[in-house]
């Protein structure tokens, strides 16, 4: 008769710890490359700062939505509402003024009421300002935006970055939990 014992309690400990040490790795890289991604999108953009608004940390951000064993999730947010239409190409568009606050028929596409609180309701026309000159129309026919992405190239520095950064730190620390050389 032939018996052998195999004692894998030392394997068993090396597996969880493995399993541990990845998901460490992984919710600390992703946090590390969504970071790092926020970055590039506030300092790598193409489009004319007017405000500091877009890019500002309070308004672009990053976030860990979801960190489990085995997967880890960050999203870049940006708060701004124009964020998008900076992002993205625009169409041309008929841009019209707002209509008074009694007005009760049916309004135009694109065009919305002003509130009860907005002051001068009687105004029927745009207006803006060329050099110190106020212009004035009943419409204006815009023709749409070039995108200015900001955003998209944030998330591709992440990902670079979350690839590199997880196989070095990660194969470095499996190679002591294994003791490999």
């Amino acid at each position: 008769m032939f018996s052998v014992t195999v004692d894998t309690s030392g394997f068993d400990r090396a597996v969880i710890r493995t399993h541990i040490a990845l998901a460490d790795e992984m919710r600390e890289g992703v946090v590390y490359a969504a970071k790092t991604g926020a970055a590039h999108a506030r300092t790598h953009h193409k489009h004319t700062r007017r405000t500091g608004t877009l890019t500002s940390p309070s308004m672009l951000y990053h976030l860990l939505e979801y960190s489990g064993q085995n997967s880890a999730r960050a999203a870049l947010v940006n708060l701004t509402p124009y964020a998008r239409f900076v992002e993205y190409p625009t169409r041309p568009h008929i841009i019209r003024p707002k209509e008074g606050h009694g007005f009760q028929g049916p309004l135009r596409r694109g065009q919305s009421r002003r509130a009860i609180t907005d002051i001068g309701t009687h105004r029927v026309a745009l207006r803006w300002y060329v050099g110190n000159r106020p212009v004035f129309a009943r419409m204006v026919k815009h023709p749409g935006t070039p995108g200015f992405p900001f955003m998209a190239p944030g998330l591709k520095v992440a990902g670079e970055t979350f690839l590199d950064r997880f196989q070095k730190r990660s194969t470095t620390r499996l190679a002591r939990i294994w003791r490999t050389r």
